[in-house]
């Protein structure tokens, strides 16, 4: 009876807890961030017997190793190099099943899915974390071209050092979208940061209000400018040094035509 009951304790233990998804992990670039991982426990548990493994996945090949404890120690010679220096593990906290991993100065390589595998003398447990990383894209800058080709009006929208890739939009007071008749140009640093660089021609002499949209993801704008582009004092100028150019043009030929007729070889 005695051993029915202890082995009755015992099975719930011993029971393996099923890999979880739990929301993703946002991660600013540059900063740490901790990947929660829990197991069962109890007061007196042998910590020599406790393993813990981080794991990075990679599609269609050995996933990475991000960090490895045992035997109360970190066993690190098989950690994946861009991890060396960056992971840290409380080994106080194995007691109370805290196997949480803080991964530090993160990078845009680091966004991916991790895997926390833990042995113990009560089981084995899989947890799943997905962390994604951002980096705050520059407050955008724009720049209006007056000259690019007659009659238009070149608008240029340019933001940059962000994360992850994004797409620029170009709207009209009525909510047209415009973005087929732009040119949008990115490019990519050594850390895997976008700059981006939008091109919108628009026609002079009409007034047109404008919205630009910085879309990191369907639904999520981080930087969003309101545009008024009127026939203002530049436009007018531009049509006014046109008609000067035009008067003078006319006043040259006159006075050709003129010292043409008065010239030695025709008559008065």
């Amino acid at each position: 009876m005695i051993s029915f009951l202890r082995c009755c304790f015992w099975l719930p233990l011993l029971a393996t807890r099923t890999v979880q998804s739990p929301p993703d992990v946002v991660a600013w670039f540059g900063g740490d961030v901790t990947l929660s991982c829990f197991f069962l426990s109890q007061p007196g548990m042998n910590l020599q017997d406790v393993t813990v493994t981080w794991q990075k996945e990679r599609a269609g090949t050995e996933a990475l190793v991000v960090h490895n404890h045992n035997y109360r120690r970190d066993q690190l010679v098989r950690q994946d190099e861009v991890y060396r220096n960056r992971t840290w593990l409380d080994p106080e906290g194995l007691a109370w099943g805290n196997a949480s991993l803080t991964l530090r100065g993160i990078r845009t390589q680091d966004e991916g899915v991790y895997l926390c595998h833990v042995t113990s003398e009560l089981g084995w447990t899989s947890e799943r974390r997905e962390l994604r990383v951002e980096a705050p894209y520059s407050e955008p800058h724009l720049t209006l071209d007056l000259s690019f080709r007659l009659g238009h009006t070149l608008l240029t929208f340019s933001s940059g050092g962000g994360y992850p890739r994004a797409s620029v939009e170009w709207r009209d007071g009525t909510g047209t979208n415009l973005t087929e008749l732009s040119t949008t140009t990115e490019s990519v640093d050594a850390r895997g940061l976008y700059t981006l660089c939008s091109e919108l021609a628009l026609p002079m002499g009409q007034s047109t209000n404008l919205t630009v949209l910085l879309v990191t993801a369907p639904g999520r704008e981080t930087h969003m400018l309101h545009i008024t582009v009127a026939a203002g004092p530049g436009q007018r100028r531009s049509h006014v040094w046109l008609l000067v150019a035009c008067l003078g043009a006319v006043t040259l030929s006159v006075i050709v035509a003129v010292w043409i007729l008065h010239s030695p070889g025709h008559g008065t």
